[in-house]
């Protein structure tokens, strides 16, 4: 099977806003964590949604342009950890 260079090229960058949504929840988990109190509730769903987009990101197709695209629509660069952590509080 070939791919075209922008299938490739769309599916690095839905690759790496994943990469950096788990980054980014895993860095809101080492900050509970250094809590005088962590939050086990708040850690233990910042790993479901790291596990989530590692799952979902793992399902796409790179041939799959619409699944491509929703993809990167959902997790456009924005401050998403504000967001992201805003929506568990």
């Amino acid at each position: 099977m070939t791919y075209t260079y922008e299938q490739v090229l769309a599916y690095e960058v839905a690759s790496e806003l994943a990469n950096t949504h788990i980054a980014d929840c895993s860095a809101a988990i080492g900050e509970e964590e250094e809590k005088a109190c962590p939050d086990q509730a708040r850690i233990d769903q910042l790993r479901e949604a790291s596990l989530a987009i590692a799952l979902e990101r793992r399902l796409l197709s790179m041939t799959d342009d619409t699944a491509i695209s929703r993809f990167m629509a959902k997790y456009a660069r924005e401050p998403f950890r504000k967001k992201a952590v805003a929506a568990l509080d």
